[in-house]
């Protein structure tokens, strides 16, 4: 991540085809990766979101919905490919034969669901322009975006087969207009865990986290899946060993967070 990341640990500290066994055919032809600009402007807001089509994945086929944390906030629409999903997918394509579409959130002290318009006419272009198919789309995250993940997802758990947060957190810390919001220690009955849990019942989620995350407290992800669990959700939950903030790196390099997203997008 960038610098702007840390700022986050003072916020915290004070207060993203065929079967699961197989890869897809692979077009020599084609650019590797085919990136797509699909950026817009809403309101006075320009939102910057690129579509990544790798030789592997199917145009117009499953694809993953991917937010980024808060060091790739802006309007540049690059930085948000360089870390976490994006990196690992274009360096390892055969691992994750998916489109990708990964919109950048260009306000750092705001939460992904402050910009929800914003992403529903994103990925609404993406649909009419045939890029993917809407009813095989998954979502992930991390950090900021790991929370992007879990609320966006709980709001719309009809869009997605499957949810991916990483290192997330279910309360939002970040409002634009209020600044930076202090939360009491969370338990299992915290009203947010338990709105976000009981809608996600219907969605297979996996929680991924740090126990040394020094960012975003390792409790916002065991709490969340034992809410999950309480809801009688599909859940999983791995929680990485003296692993700090950067969880993503393990998450997505991990061979049964690869093969669980395509039993859920190419399988299903």
């Amino acid at each position: 991540m960038v610098t702007p990341i840390h700022t986050i640990v003072l916020l915290f500290a004070l207060l993203l085809g065929g079967p699961a066994d197989s890869k897809a055919d692979i077009d020599p032809e084609r650019s590797s990766p085919e990136v797509l600009d699909l950026s817009m402007t809403i309101g006075d807001q320009r939102y910057a979101f690129k579509v990544v089509i790798n030789e592997a994945a199917e145009k117009g086929g499953a694809a993953i919905l991917f937010l980024h944390g808060y060091g790739e906030c802006g309007v540049d629409g690059e930085r948000q490919l360089r870390v976490g999903l994006p990196k690992h997918a274009q360096e390892n394509p055969e691992d994750w034969p998916f489109v990708l579409l990964v919109p950048q959130k260009p306000v750092y002290n705001s939460e992904w669901e402050d910009h929800e318009e914003a992403l529903l006419k994103l990925l609404e272009k993406s649909e009419e322009k045939g890029l993917h198919d809407p009813d095989r789309l998954a979502i992930t995250g991390l950090s900021q975006g790991g929370h992007g993940t879990a609320l966006i997802a709980s709001r719309h758990p009809e869009m997605f087969v499957a949810a991916a947060p990483v290192c997330g957190y279910i309360r939002p810390v970040f409002d634009e207009e209020r600044g930076r919001i202090d939360h009491p220690p969370a338990t299992v009955e915290t009203a947010e865990f338990v709105q976000a849990a009981e809608n996600l019942h219907d969605v297979p989620v996996w929680l991924f986290h740090g126990d040394a995350d020094q960012v975003v407290p390792v409790k916002e992800s065991q709490v969340f899946y034992e809410a999950l669990k309480a809801a009688g959700a599909d859940a999983r939950y791995t929680e990485l060993e003296g692993v700090n903030h950067n969880a993503w790196d393990d998450a997505y390099t991990d061979d049964g967070l690869i093969a669980w997203f395509k039993e859920h997008l190419l399988e299903n």
